[in-house]
Formats: C-alpha cells, structure tokens, sequence
C-alpha cells in the first residue's frame, strides 16, 4: 500500500486517531517538498501559535456567555446568560466569541472529557478580573464567567482537518499517483500546482500562506495581474518573462507558463532571489491562475 493509499485509509476510518493520520501527511509533505503544507500538519498536530492566523474551521465560534453569581445573604444563581448589552459594544464580539488553538490530540481529549461527564458544551472561563467588572443582575456579583460553545463544533474541527487532508492527497494523486513513494531529486508534483492544490482544498480557496492575505486580480486583466505581482516583489525580469509566456501559451496554463511558475516558486522558496519575503509561492501561484479563471 502506497503513503497515499494510507493517508486516504487513515482518513476515512475514524477509528484511526487523527494524530497518526496526520504524522503520515507529515511524510508526504516532506516528500512534496512543500512548506505550507509541511506547517499546516505541523500546527493541526502541535496546535497554532497565539498570534497564528487560524483556519476558518477553527473559529471564531460564536457561544454563549453565561456567569455564576452571588448576591445579599449568600443568595446564589449558576448558569445565568450575561446579557451582552451589559458588554461594551467595541468588545461583545470577542466577548462571546471562541477560537480553538489547540492541537487535535488536544481536542480529541476534551471531546472525550466532556461524552465522559455527559456535557454538551466546552466552556473558556475568563479571567476573575472580567467578571468582577461585568454586570449581570442588580445587586449580585458575578463570581465566575465563561463563554460556552457546543461539543460538536470542537468535532467538526476535527472532521475538517480529516475532509481536508483526504482532498489534498486525492487531488495529489490525480497529479501523480506516486507521488508519497519515495524520495525524489525534483518534487514529485510541481511546487506551484501543489500550491494551488493546497490553496483551494486546506484553506478552502483561501489563500492565507502566512496571512490571510486577499489577491486583488481580475480574470483576463493583465494589468492587475502584473501590478500585483508588482506588489509581491517580483522583479521586472520575472514579469516580462511572464508576460511572454503568456502570450507564447495563448493565455491558458500552457508549458511556458508552468516552467515560469515554477521557476518563481523555486526562488521564493529560498528568499535569495531580492523578492519580499511575504512574495510566497502560493500567492503567486493563486495570482497567476486566477488571471487565467482557474481560481
């Protein structure tokens, strides 16, 4: 059985752990020679940094808030929804809102936690200091707060990680079914399809390589295309070559081309070509096709 082969088992059966599913994609990735995708295994496993653009399956999931208070003689009230127009209105949609950060393994065990105590949600408490400040009702003190949101919504991260990972692999394998195999001299599938293949099936046609970055091209406009790759960093050189290629290709994802893309690709990948760092592959990539209605 071949790496894809496992990878597109381990993703339709859940009785697999997501965590070994992954590793395997970690392989592939490897393989492929290709970093987004190589980061994306890596923080799905580990989990996203604080300041890490997060994938829209993983939130902003909008809970509910709810407090726990205490009033005159020790009176108590549990479980009681904050109104939200008690909440400044530059801060409710943060307020009530919750993103996952973790990693799978890390979701699996709060899933797991929460069938085992019979919770349907997962709460996020906020900080002592919050709900001090918060008012809920008259006369009573809030002594605890969170923000709660569904068990099923930390499981369809999960299904999404596994949906998305499969897609990539099987439009991989469309490309080059040996693709997983072995190790290669030159990446199995080119490094500028791969990104679009990353681009369109992991981040759903989002580009977000670094950033969720927004690629301001009109199909056809060759304009928009060359002052947005103008943008990125690529130099004048690397845009006539294009715009020859182009022409040479009759406007379609032609050999000329695909060899110019992936000549970019190659030099982004190693900065040392005077491009700007954020002049990504993926972002080229997704330029160029959309140019030419493929994104």
């Amino acid at each position: 059985m071949s790496l894809l082969d496992e990878i597109q088992t381990a993703a339709t059966d859940h009785a697999v752990p997501l965590s070994d599913m992954l590793r395997k994609c970690q392989i592939l990735a490897s393989r492929l020679r290709h970093q987004p995708f190589k980061e994306w295994v890596g923080h799905e496993l580990n989990g996203y940094p604080d300041d890490a653009p997060l994938p829209r399956y993983r939130g902003p999931f909008q809970g509910e808030v709810k407090a726990d208070l205490i009033g005159f003689m020790g009176a108590t009230a549990k479980n009681v929804g904050v109104p939200m127009t008690n909440v400044p209105e530059e801060a409710r949609e943060d307020f009530r809102s919750m993103n996952f950060y973790q990693g799978v393994g890390m979701l699996e065990s709060l899933i797991a936690d929460a069938n085992r105590t019979g919770d349907t949600s997962l709460k996020s408490m906020y900080a002592s200091e919050l709900a001090a400040i918060t008012p809920v009702w008259q006369n009573y003190q809030a002594i605890a707060m969170w923000v709660e949101v569904p068990v099923a919504s930390v499981a369809g991260i999960l299904d999404q990680v596994r949906s998305r990972a499969l897609e990539f692999v099987l439009e991989i394998e469309t490309e080059n079914p040996e693709a997983g195999t072995t190790a290669t001299t030159e990446p199995p599938v080119p490094l500028a399809k791969t990104d679009y293949i990353f681009n369109t099936t992991i981040y759903g046609g989002n580009v977000a390589v670094g950033t969720n970055a927004t690629v301001n091209v009109t199909p056809g406009d060759l304009g928009s295309l060359l002052a947005y790759l103008e943008a990125q960093g690529v130099t004048k050189e690397d845009r006539a070559e294009l715009e020859a290629a182009l022409k040479a290709d009759e406007n379609k994802l032609g050999p000329r081309v695909k060899a110019w893309l992936g000549g970019v690709v190659a030099k982004t990948a190693s900065f040392g070509s005077g491009m700007a760092q954020n002049a990504v592959g993926g972002l080229i990539a997704f330029a160029v096709l959309r140019f030419l209605n493929l994104a």
